[in-house]
């Protein structure tokens, strides 16, 4: 299997939490086994207050499942997890503090993500951001080999008599393969299917900044039309944004990419990466569709390009062939006279042979007065047609 350059490892999400300490509302100087009861302490009692019922319990790791809904780790199931799991306990040795990946496992695992996914008739995102999820979660398990979990992921009971993973899918995903099945760990346990499920994982997911376009925009969706259910009547976009904690410009951004099939085709193929861009090109698709579909195929052969949407936009009508100038086709359907107020002027323009007909004969060129001029426009009108069949024959 060809692979990409595999980029430098990320620090884990919880290895951030831990540095600085500068946070006004923890104590730098407790242990960080304090500091970690204090944020479940708070967790547990943010949930009560909710009115939800949940709370922190011991579960051995082989009771719970990954999360298959979220968007940004869908294609690792149990399988690649298990791969990475056996990998690692086989390559931390006694006082070890880091362990690389080995390249054989991160091939093997890549393998059993395209079976899943096959499975699944589920295309994979782009191959780079597979593998670089594979990384950061070996990375975080790394972590968590010597440091504590600071926040504990959420699991509720499903069908089956097994656990599933509500959020935070990825720590779940790294205390398995760091510690093993049989691990037990504190999960924060909901009695009973929480509340706004897919608002939650946006929420979760949308603070990383590594999230794919595609797994953003996806959770988006989800947690929409899980609001809309729930809701008694129209929602709106603030309601919306309410909910999940962002602001009610990124909703309408993101409301519109997700109604443009074509953007989002590019994004699953990793053509298109920003908000903004993949935000510019679906208003570009409602307002000239022409340039839209000549955008799309530069940016499936090229990728997103750098710099500002506007230059891109203008260095693309440039290449664009001119319209040609369409020739109207035979006679024009009506012929216009300009305003003439003397009835003179239009006797000199027909020949003596029209105005010796009968009809002609009895008008008043003298007169200038309006019914005068309205009859003579009729007779012109009549004679033009009598001229065209006689010619037509």
């Amino acid at each position: 299997m060809a692979l990409k350059k595999r980029r430098k490892p990320e620090m884990p999400e919880e290895a951030s939490a831990g540095q600085g300490g500068k946070t006004a509302t923890l104590d730098a100087k407790k242990p960080r086994a304090d500091i970690h009861a204090q944020l479940n302490d708070r967790l547990t009692s943010k949930i009560s207050k909710s009115g939800q019922g949940a709370r922190l319990e011991m579960l051995a790791l082989a009771k719970i499942d990954p999360d298959p809904d979220n968007q940004r780790t869908w294609y690792i199931n149990h399988g690649t997890i298990t791969i990475l799991s056996q990998a690692f306990q086989e390559v931390w040795g006694d006082g070890a503090k880091s362990a690389m990946l080995p390249e054989a496992i991160f091939n093997k695992s890549l393998e059993q993500v395209q079976r899943y996914a096959a499975s699944l008739n589920t295309e994979l995102p782009p191959s780079v951001d597979v593998q670089d999820t594979i990384q950061g979660i070996w990375d975080f398990a790394v972590h968590l080999k010597t440091e504590p979990l600071l926040q504990p992921f959420a699991v509720s009971l499903a069908p089956g008599g097994k656990y599933r993973v509500v959020f935070g899918n990825r720590r779940f995903m790294a205390s398995y393969i760091a510690h093993g099945d049989t691990h037990e760990i504190e999960c924060l346990r909901y009695k009973a299917e929480p509340t706004y499920p897919a608002a939650k994982r946006f929420v979760e997911n949308n603070q990383r900044e590594d999230l794919p376009l595609q797994a953003k925009v996806e959770d988006f969706k989800r947690a929409v039309a899980e609001v809309r259910r729930g809701a008694s009547g129209r929602v709106s976009n603030v309601e919306v944004a309410n909910k999940l904690g962002v602001g009610r410009n990124l909703v309408q951004k993101l409301e519109k990419i997700s109604g443009s099939s074509d953007v989002n085709l590019l994004m699953g193929t990793g053509q298109i990466r920003t908000v903004e861009f993949a935000y510019k090109m679906a208003v570009l698709e409602g307002t000239d569709a022409p340039l839209f579909k000549a955008a799309c195929k530069l940016i499936a052969e090229k990728g997103e390009p750098s710099g500002d949407f506007t230059t891109f936009k203008n260095a693309l009508v440039a290449q664009l062939p001119k319209k040609p100038v369409k020739k109207a086709a035979g006679r024009p359907a009506k012929i216009k006279f300009p305003a003439v107020s003397e009835p003179r002027v239009i006797q000199k323009l027909f020949a003596p042979a029209v105005l010796q007909q009968p009809a002609w004969q009895g008008v008043d060129w003298e007169d200038t007065g309006k019914g005068n001029m309205e009859r003579i426009e009729q007779l012109i009108k009549k004679t033009l047609e009598t001229l065209i069949k006689d010619m037509a024959n």
